[in-house]
């Protein structure tokens, strides 16, 4: 058991920075998917092809934020994560100005590259500048913002069905974006971030940046975010399209069970960071939350309900969801030194954008193949399936983080 460790003051802003970061980042990844039982119709194309433009996004994070993570690492992170924020915010306008499918898709790929600095940049500052003996805390408390984020997202729906255009709003949420941008440009300024400092060889350096990022931990480590991504991904962007399918329900209707899912993760987030620094195993952890997700998935599919109760067993899954999350984070920070995080973290969580290249189409198709259930019992099944990443490398992290120390 690690002794337990609160944040001190100047933690606390640094974490409340990167944490704004972290808001509008999961914000701006679901607006775009709660709208599109709207953007169907305004495209005229099918769930597929919104689908792709998902993939299209996850794709071009996937190929720019290894490369951010070593340039993070050498360079520093804040004005990357200021111009990540910048980009994406502008983006979002555009999104209400330009109609058509192909802007759809040129516009998700320019957002793409902006949304890879986020993994490399957030944790590479949050390991630098927090007690080892707090991160458990510090990572509970930055996705939590991530999840408000996403909380608030769905009151888009809110807006649009009391009557305010949909392009209107997206403009709205860009211009939010950039409220988000003059907080990080003057909170950096208030707080002190340790400097980075390289005593090796660049050529070493290199070297043994390419075995740690290859050694089974971190490709292991990959593979849990691809298939978390994967199951996740499936209920973020497709579970209100399922609602509206299965129930003919109202957008509005649908949006509330997803909101109150997604506050539910949010409330699992944050009451996971409390207890994070009191777990040892915490490969047993994820594994158990995986396992009453899929539960929770499996009751949905195969037990007839109305919309209401249905809204029980995702609000469970949305705590188990949240429980993951600070411990995956922990996990992932025992594989190498705070001077490595940039680039381990922002290779690792390409897998994150793997899943997300993967998963839009392929539940779309689902979708648009006329089964709503299979948005559900698909997450249930991936998340199974992710349990053999988090499990067999258990080992692995334990030995990488001996060797580390």
């Amino acid at each position: 058991m690690n002794k337990k460790r609160n944040l001190d003051p100047r933690e606390w802003k640094i974490v409340g920075v990167v944490g704004a970061a972290h808001f509008y980042s999961h914000f701006y990844f679901l607006v775009l998917p709660l709208m599109f039982p709207i953007l169907y119709d305004v495209y005229g194309i099918g769930y597929t092809e919104l689908g792709i433009g998902y993939a299209v996004f996850s794709a071009a994070t996937l190929i720019c934020q290894a490369p951010i993570g070593f340039i993070v690492d050498r360079y520093g992170a804040r004005l990357i994560l200021i111009s990540g924020v910048a980009v994406e915010s502008i983006v979002l306008v555009l999104f209400g100005v330009f109609h058509t499918y192909y802007a759809y898709l040129i516009l998700m790929a320019i957002a793409g590259v902006a949304n890879a600095v986020y993994h490399p940049c957030d944790y590479s500052i949050l390991t630098r500048s927090v007690n080892k003996s707090s991160l458990g805390k510090a990572f509970s408390v930055h996705t939590f913002c991530g999840q408000i984020g996403s909380t608030a997202a769905p009151v888009v729906i809110v807006l649009i069905t009391a009557g305010v255009d949909w392009n209107h709003a997206l403009m709205l949420c860009g211009a939010l974006g950039l409220v988000v941008l003059v907080c990080l440009i003057f909170g950096f300024r208030s707080v002190e971030i340790p400097a980075i400092t390289e005593s090796e060889p660049i050529l070493d350096v290199r070297k043994g940046s390419i075995r740690l990022l290859l050694s089974p931990a971190v490709l292991l480590g990959w593979l849990f975010f691809l298939g978390y991504a994967m199951s996740s991904t499936g209920l973020y962007d497709f579970s209100v399209s399922a609602f509206i399918e299965i129930y003919d329900s109202p957008l509005a209707h649908a949006g509330i069970v997803i909101w109150l899912f997604l506050l539910a993760d949010a409330v699992g987030i944050l009451s996971a960071g409390f207890f994070a620094h009191r777990w040892v195993r915490h490969d047993l952890v994820v594994t158990n939350c995986f396992i009453g997700v899929a539960a929770c998935m499996f009751f949905i599919t195969f037990v007839p309900m109305p919309l209401w109760v249905l809204t029980i067993p995702m609000v469970i899954a949305g705590l188990f969801y949240g429980f993951i999350a600070p411990s995956r984070d922990v996990i992932i920070s025992q594989l190498a030194p705070a001077k490595d995080m940039g680039k381990v973290f922002g290779t690792v969580t390409t897998g994150f954008n793997a899943g997300g290249i993967i998963g839009p189409p392929l539940f779309g198709l689902l979708l648009d193949l006329g089964d709503p259930y299979s948005i559900f019992w698909g997450a249930g099944v991936i998340g199974l399936l992710s349990i053999l990443t988090v499990v067999s490398p258990a080992s692995l992290r334990r030995k990488k983080a001996t060797v580390v120390e």
